[in-house]
């Protein structure tokens, strides 16, 4: 019984920490390309300050090109071959449909070349790419080690310095620098358990030798019971220039060590178990910025969880080698050092690293808890990151998360504060989001589907209204009124003295920066009359705009009605409670202070003297004609 209490007040708080979007806007104006056939394995390229974006599919590589609200479509081919596709299909019953050429692998090497690889139909096949776009001909590479022989296998893999790193999941999962001009080295296979990686990410340092980089990945829990974890999210780490020792772990990373990673509380049941993306967002030094990810529980829900690079870090140079009691000062187990270094290692350190690679430590996220989650019903699939300054020069953060139903929420998280303040819908079909990309320099994110792409901007200013307070209350770092021009703009990068003149306020009870707006009434004329029978049946739509809003109804401006949320309106309906009266019916919404009239109707009796009488219509009609008219 204790323990259901506890089920109960953990699901009640977890429903009060979740989150809906201030604004959802159609994204109208976006440039969408969609695809002849559906790309079920996609991976995604995208070089900083570029207009060009590498979309690997089926059998091709299509480099897009975004110019003038256009996109220019080039397909480079790379098929398999038939023989290949054969041999694949023997070897692979039960997977026919993944012997084609999926590719996997789009990294830049250099400033010359980039490595495009293939499952080529189960036997993994690399090629080069000139900057025009061109297929380096009879240059090409065996790529077992680089990507997995069926694209259904998770895979990821990161570029550093002319090396490609990459990590497999396949029957013996592993993590290995697959090519470049450093000593090709990988895990040893009792370091991983039928992992699933989910991402990987480079963390840069003043020093290159001492850059690590980090592999997120997923682990069944073969050890649970019937109530425990189906799975275990983990972060492992590699020194970038490890290239393995002298004796032991001769072709082995010699600074692999691994640590539990959870989303959620001990001081609660609320946990979100297995990973389904993350992103590093760099900043300053290599403890700055922090690690996004996405959780799943076993009911569908997804949270947000965020944790400090300094955390991270913190964990990986202090934490103690899980079931190891001895000790071997003066070295740090995973510590970066050079390759001469390396080789002078005592062998009994490096037998202490083959044997017990995971850390005792487990990484929590910032503040205990997720940042939030969201409902049973719909979830998150991916996730990247910016880093915006305000008028003030402090910096805020900006996630951008896709979802299972082809949107993308954008989120404001400062501080102790987490609000979403958009959900963007800018695909025509309902598929969920498969790639996210994000170039700060040219204010673009990137986003695809396995039906379509599209580039949208980071913010669209002018979505949030033509009025300060409207432009204010959107709390969108990348935007501010502009008083002299009087409209909601985007800043200019880095803050200057034009910026400084830019009215904006990212708290959410500050609206003082604009004049003084306590209530925005809507027009005279805006006002519809509505003719109905003692006998008629109907229901009033006010037009939600901010889900962040309280919205009543008010009739003569003395009794106030209740207003049911119906999707994108607030019904007044009318009942017992409700009688059916004439008078002056008004919808307001409130929002921080600043009370918005949205719309009126006047009702009026049918038969009243000088009143023209209309026909009465079924109340779907009348709400398809009644939103119709809000919306002019």
């Amino acid at each position: 019984m204790k323990l259901l209490h506890c089920f109960l007040l953990s699901i009640l708080s977890l429903v009060s920490a979740e989150k809906v979007p201030r604004l959802k806007l159609h994204e109208k104006d976006s440039t969408v390309l969609s695809f002849k056939g559906v790309e079920n394995y996609t991976v995604y390229f995208h070089d900083e300050g570029s207009s060009q974006v590498y979309i690997g599919g089926r059998e091709v590589v299509r480099v897009l090109s975004f110019t003038d609200g256009l996109i220019t479509e080039t397909q480079i081919r790379f098929s398999a071959d038939e023989k290949t596709k054969k041999d694949c299909k023997t070897k692979y019953p039960n997977s026919k449909a993944e012997c084609q050429n999926f590719i996997r692998v789009i990294q830049r090497l250099n400033r010359t070349s980039t490595l495009v690889c293939g499952t080529n139909a189960g036997s993994p096949k690399c090629w080069f790419l000139t900057n025009e776009g061109k297929v380096l001909p009879g240059v090409t590479l065996k790529g077992e080690n680089m990507v997995p022989a069926l694209p259904s296998d998770p895979a990821v893999s990161i570029s550093a310095d002319g090396n490609l790193y990459s990590a497999l999941s396949q029957e013996k999962s592993v993590i290995q620098r697959s090519y470049g001009p450093l000593k090709l080295i990988k895990s040893e296979d009792k370091w991983l358990s039928g992992a699933e990686f989910v991402s990987a990410a480079l963390l840069p340092a003043k020093n290159k030798e001492t850059e690590v980089i980090y592999f997120f990945f997923n682990e069944a829990n073969k050890t649970a019971g019937l109530d425990g974890v189906l799975f275990k999210a983990w972060l492992g780490r590699v020194c970038k220039a490890d290239e393995g020792a002298k004796t032991v772990l001769v072709d082995s990373w010699t600074t692999f060590t691994k640590a539990r990673l959870v989303c959620g509380s001990l001081s609660d049941h609320r946990r979100f178990e297995k990973l389904i993306d993350a992103f590093v967002l760099v900043e300053g030094s290599e403890d700055g910025g922090a690690m996004y990810g996405i959780f799943a529980n076993e009911w569908g829900s997804t949270a947000v969880c965020m944790y400090s690079m300094g955390r991270i870090t913190s964990t990986f140079t202090a934490s103690k080698l899980k079931g190891f009691t001895g000790s071997f000062s003066p070295h740090v187990p995973g510590k970066c050092i050079s390759s001469s270094a390396t080789s002078s290692l005592p062998k009994h350190f490096l037998t202490t690293m083959k044997d017990y690679p995971e850390l005792d430590a487990v990484v929590f996220p910032d503040e205990d808890r997720p940042l939030y989650s969201l409902p049973t019903g719909e979830s998150y699939t991916r996730v990247i990151a910016d880093r915006v300054w305000d008028t003030s020069n402090n910096s805020h953060t900006v996630l951008f998360l896709g979802t299972d139903k082809g949107k993308i929420h954008k989120v404001l998280q400062s501080g102790s504060q987490t609000v979403i303040l958009a959900e963007l819908m800018p695909f025509i079909e309902e598929s969920p989001v498969s790639t996210l990309g994000l170039d700060s320099t040219t204010g673009h994110l990137y986003a695809s589907t396995e039906t379509e792409v599209t580039r949208l901007p980071l913010a669209n200013c002018s979505q949030y209204g033509n009025a300060c307070w409207e432009c204010v209350l959107a709390r969108d770092p990348y935007c501010g009124w502009d008083p002299s021009g009087k409209q909601c703009t985007l800043l200019s990068k880095p803050v200057n003295d034009t910026t400084n003149n830019i009215l904006q306020s990212l708290d959410a009870k500050n609206v003082t920066a604009c004049e003084d707006v306590l209530e925005v009434r809507s027009p005279d004329e805006d006002m519809r009359e509505v003719t109905v029978g003692p006998s008629s049946y109907i229901y009033l739509p006010c037009p939600v705009r901010s889900y962040h809003a309280s919205y009543t109804w008010n009739k003569d401006s003395a009794k106030q009605y209740a207003c049911t949320m119906d999707g994108e309106a607030c019904l007044l309906r009318f009942g017992e409670d409700t009688p059916l009266e004439p008078g002056l019916f008004t919808c307001s919404a409130t929002e921080e202070g600043v009370k918005e009239e949205i719309t009126r109707y006047r009702l009026l009796k049918a038969g009243a003297a000088g009143v023209p009488q209309l026909a009465l219509m079924p109340a779907v009609l009348l709400q398809f004609i009644a939103i119709s008219v809000a919306f002019i």
